[in-house]
């Protein structure tokens, strides 16, 4: 027989709106810090489109390395994400499992 869970109680317990909270402030701040990283190409390309013709190394200008970095941006963003479910969101709901369970 499946387990009954009180899920109104569980939306107010303090264990649950923590984590909650946490996973907000974390994952907007980092939506927020990309997303404008992200729109930095069409504005600084659209205003500024002599900064996309500097020469870094041979034929790769900025433009190029500009656009490969957001993909290592992408990359870190899911790296820190990781760690942090691994080491915050995954204790805070484990700790809530076991208060209701």
């Amino acid at each position: 027989m499946a387990t009954k869970y009180d899920w109104s109680a569980i939306a107010r317990n303090s264990k649950y709106l923590e984590l909650k909270r946490k996973k907000r402030v974390f994952l907007f701040g980092w939506w927020f810090a990309s997303s404008v990283y992200y729109f930095l190409l069409p504005i600084l390309s659209g205003y500024f489109p002599d900064l996309f013709k500097i020469k870094i190394i041979g034929v790769v200008n900025f433009g190029y390395l500009f656009i490969l970095s957001q993909f290592v941006v992408a990359f870190f963003v899911a790296i820190i994400y990781t760690r942090v479910a691994n080491n915050e969101f995954d204790r805070l709901t484990d700790e809530l499992v076991r208060e209701i369970g």
